[in-house]
């Protein structure tokens, strides 16, 4: 433990100078930074990322458990915390844990192997915390993205489907639902090779993305079939979509020194005009995908 960056919150100097010299002699040559009052602290930990944070139980104008519980209602505000005072109440250790402290030290056992020892485990806490925190995050999109394309797979395109009609409900505007199916990808998958396969479908998502606006949503259901949410839409945006869709899906696709050519065709339903349910509108953008394909226009209105 001898990198990272502590602050040091505490309104007397004295007291500052002590616990910076005992982080200092247990081998800390990190940054360390002070603040004399709550104020102070708030600025610099808006303005900067730090490791650790020690907090001094008494504050000008606000004692440190009423700071404390303010940082631990800060959004995005992780960083562990280890009450300072120089009482050595057990009520005040209590509370301070209650509010989120890490750890609580009296100021009598400021020696610069006590401090070491919590500051290094609440280091390796947080350390923990982060990597529990990534980890849940990473199963959660997995849960809802498609890894090979970076889509939205079935499951989120369900959850997001009822969340549009909601809105739709509530609002009165309407929105855009495509369904959208590759064309001549299983000749190209049985030519190339799965391998191809998946660097065409992944390079469609990419290109889908570029061209959706910012409020735009793709979904990858499975195989070679995709859908999109268009969020809000006026009368052209959709068909808007659609056609820059199929503008960037007709370049051919690069592989090994391979070119592929493929299509796409896309089935446009609109709520509540072609569907009030979650299923009607499903159904009717997907006949409409087949009407694309089995005309060959590449696009078809419900």
């Amino acid at each position: 433990m001898t990198q990272g960056r502590i602050l040091i919150i505490d309104d007397d100097e004295v007291d500052r100078k002590a616990a910076r010299r005992a982080l200092e002699r247990s081998g800390w040559n990190g940054v360390i930074a002070t603040a004399e009052n709550a104020q102070a602290a708030m600025a610099q930990l808006h303005a900067e990322r730090f490791d650790c944070i020690l907090l001094d139980y008494r504050l000008p104008g606000q004692d440190g458990l009423d700071l404390l519980q303010q940082l631990g209602s800060t959004p995005g505000m992780t960083t562990p915390i280890v009450m300072l005072t120089g009482e050595g109440n057990e009520m005040i250790a209590v509370e301070a844990m209650k509010r989120g402290a890490f750890d609580y030290l009296p100021k009598s056992q400021l020696a610069p192997d006590t401090l070491y020892r919590i500051v290094a485990q609440a280091l390796e806490n947080a350390r923990l915390q982060q990597a529990l925190a990534d980890a849940q995050a990473q199963l959660e999109r997995q849960a809802l993205y498609d890894i090979l394309t970076n889509l939205g797979n079935r499951n989120l395109f369900r959850r997001d489907l009822t969340r549009s009609i909601a809105s739709a409900q509530r609002s009165g505007k309407p929105f855009g639902l495509m369904v959208m199916d590759l064309d001549k990808f299983k000749a190209a998958n049985d030519q190339f090779g799965h391998d191809a396969g998946d660097s065409v479908l992944a390079e469609f998502g990419r290109r889908v993305l570029a061209v959706g606006r910012a409020n735009d949503a793709f979904y990858r259901l499975g195989g070679d079939e995709f859908t999109a949410l268009i969020e809000a839409c006026d009368a052209g945006d959709t068909p808007s979509v659609a056609e820059r869709i199929r503008s960037a899906v007709s370049a051919p696709f690069q592989y090994t020194g391979q070119t592929i050519n493929i299509g796409v065709s896309i089935g446009i339903a609109i709520f509540p005009k072609d569907g009030s349910t979650e299923d009607s509108l499903l159904k009717a953008a997907d006949n409409a995908m087949y009407r694309a394909k089995r005309t060959g226009t590449g696009i078809a209105a419900a």
